[in-house]
Order: structure tokens, then sequence, then C-alpha cells
């Protein structure tokens, strides 16, 4: 199964037995598990959209032509399955702020991949 989360839980996902996978565009001190990187925002845009508080649809429009329209949903779906079980896919934001681990679990979902928040 494929998950999301944020850091601030890592603890708790690592005990209940999950797999971490970072997602962000920068680790968090002290984190050295896995990343997934190609699902990471572009920094320079990403920088663009936090300094002029941008829309949400505008982040979106970037993500999805930067990052999710370059990816096969079936391949990453393999490769992240492939490191076990059950992975979580990471980023620092609680819910329920706005977070592009969203768009990347509506984007497999979109492709018929089960990806859900973990509570």
């Amino acid at each position: 199964m494929i998950y999301t989360g944020y850091f601030d839980r890592l603890p708790d996902y690592q005990k209940a037995g999950l797999i971490p996978v970072d997602i962000g565009g920068y680790s968090p001190t002290g984190y050295t598990g896995i990343r997934a990187s190609e699902l990471a925002p572009k920094k320079v845009w990403w920088q663009e959209w936090h300094d002029r508080h941008l829309s949400n649809d505008w982040y979106r429009q970037k993500y999805q032509e930067t990052v999710l329209n370059l990816l096969d949903p079936h391949a990453e779906a393999e490769k992240l399955q492939s490191l076990g079980k059950d992975v979580i896919l990471l980023c620092r934001e609680k819910p329920p702020q706005f977070c592009h681990r969203h768009l990347v679990a509506e984007w497999f979902q979109k492709s018929g991949i089960c990806v859900r928040e973990y509570e």
C-alpha cells in the first residue's frame, strides 16, 4: 500500500512499520532515509509561488507540467512498492494545509493506484 503523510509524524509511521520516502524539495535536518526526488516540486517555481503568494491553482498547474507529466504513475508505483509492503510519501505540511503529496495521491488514483493519507 502507498500512503501519504508528513514528517512531524515520522516516528509514528516507523512504529507502524511503514517505509518513509521523502518527496519534498529538501529533506528535514537529520533525515537520512529514502528520497524520491523525481516527485519533488521544482525549487525555481516553488520559490516564486511561496514568495509571491500565488494561488494553489498556479502551483497545481506548475507541478503537473514540470513533474507529473514527465512521469509514468505505474512505473513510479512499482518503484515505490519494490521498497516494501507499505510505503509512506512524506513532506512537511500538516493537514489541512495545501500540499503536493495530495496532488501525487490524486495522480496515482487517476491511474487506478490506491493511495491514501495515513491516519
